[in-house]
Parts: C-alpha cells; structure tokens; sequence
C-alpha cells in the first residue's frame, strides 16, 4: 500500500515503528508474533518452532515485560493463517501473561492506548484478547479487549468507573483490528476497529490512574477463564494517549501483521 488518506483525514504509509511510542521510557508492552527471535518455547530458552507451544514472548519495547506460560496445555501454537500471516493460535484452555506487573502507576499515568490484531473463531462465549488485571470489574486503572457472546468486539477503559464501547455484531470467524484508547482525566473512550470509529465516549472514567497489574493475553488471569478461541497476530500497549498520526500508523502495522484490511 502506498500513500492514502484515513477517515481521519490525515495522509498515513505503511513504514510506522512502534518503537517510537515508548521514547522516554514510557510504560508498555510490545508484542509482534511475526518476530520468531522473540519466542519461546514453554522452557523459556528453545526457540518456538511452528505447528508447537509457546511458552514465553519477548516484549519489544524495551520495557522488559515478557509474556510467559510455564503450563504447556495452556500454551497458545505458533501458526500461519490460511492466508499466510504468522499468529498465535488460541484455544478455550490457553492463556499467557506477564511475570511482572506493568509499572503504569508508578509514574501516575492516567493515559493508555492499546492496539491489537486479532481473529475469533467460536460463536456464543465471551472471548478474552488482551486485559491489564486478573479481571477488569474487580480491578481498578485497567482495561479489557475482548468479543461477546453476543458476537460484539467491546473496550472497556476504566479508572475507578468503567466505561465500554461495543461494536455490532460480527460473523464468525471475524479478524479484527481493535484500537482502544482512555483518558481517565479528560475524561475520553476512544473505540476503533479497522480503521472506523465505533465511539468516541466522554462519559467519567472515575479518578486514579491505570494501576500495576500484569497484563494478560487470551484469557483472564493466566488462563483461568473466558478463553479465546482464535488468533493474536500483534499486540502493543503504551501508557499514554496516541497520537492520531500514531493511531494511524498502528492500525497500518497491524494490518500488515494480520491481512485485515482497513477502509
């Protein structure tokens, strides 16, 4: 793809970096599946190979917040798509998330910015991309990416009030690109998926800042429940809001990992 404008009405190329949102230092997380340097097989040390578990994933963005799975039969495999995409592939047991909290609340961080490139593939379950806390409603500064079962991809951004935006619903399977972004002090609910906006929300977030909890990927507190039955293809998460040339530049990144295309 060359050069296009967005619905948001700014020119945009195929050539962003996540690495230049965590300048600074900023908190976050970095995940790319298409990266076989990075990942590992459940002993931590032997390179992933395909078609088997993988047991940990380096975070690129310098922040050191790996994901791992030290259970083999919650493990996600190492897959290229139908149409030749490398991902993680998911089933209703699997899980994997951070050894460390992320460290969002050390510096007050009242931002956050996620976005994702992903594939469910069940009907009828409440399916868990990605969650920052064992589990959203119990927790407080988190926030929750997952799909219904009713069929919907939903946001949920929340510092002490919690805040969700739901898309309609989507034929199975269904990949997705999902960008979710909070501000708990303006306050603001930005919900995107592929490219289009589904809300813009200025409801209260409630106060605080996002909190240090460890971040987990397809499921709820380290595989414990509502699973997803599909694909992660990238992940990144940083602690403040994006810019819209930054949300612009990672919705093209993340098409360029998963093959959804974007209007």
């Amino acid at each position: 793809m060359g050069l296009g404008v967005n619905r948001l009405g700014v020119t945009n190329t195929n050539q962003f970096n996540p690495a230049t949102l965590f300048v600074d230092g900023i908190e976050g997380a970095w995940y790319d599946m298409s990266d076989r340097s990075t990942m590992f097989q459940v002993d931590g040390t032997t390179p992933a190979v395909e078609g088997q578990a993988v047991g940990k994933i380096l975070d690129k963005s310098g922040n050191g917040n790996h994901l791992i799975q030290t259970t083999e039969s919650k493990c996600p495999v190492l897959r290229v798509d139908d149409i030749g995409n490398t991902c993680l592939d998911f089933t209703t047991d699997d899980g994997m998330r951070t050894s460390n909290n992320l460290t969002f609340g050390d510096d007050s961080t009242t931002e956050m910015s996620v976005f994702v490139a992903c594939r469910k593939e069940s009907t009828g379950l409440n399916q868990t991309v990605v969650e920052l806390s064992p589990t959203v409603g119990g927790s407080n500064g988190a926030f929750r990416v997952f799909c219904t079962n009713n069929e919907g991809w939903r946001s949920i951004q929340k510092g002490t009030t919690a805040n969700a935006i739901t898309s309609s619903s989507v034929s199975n399977p269904n990949r997705a690109i999902i960008t979710s972004i909070g501000s708990i002090t303006q306050p603001r609910h930005l919900y995107r998926k592929t490219g289009v906006e589904i809300g813009d929300s200025s409801s209260t977030l409630g106060t605080g800042t996002y909190n240090n909890h460890q971040l987990n990927i397809g499921s709820r507190n380290n595989g414990a429940s509502q699973f997803l039955d599909g694909k992660i293809y990238a992940l990144v998460v940083i602690g403040k809001e994006a810019t819209t040339k930054q949300i612009l530049g990672m919705e093209q990144y993340m098409s360029d990992k998963s093959g959804v295309a974007l209007p």
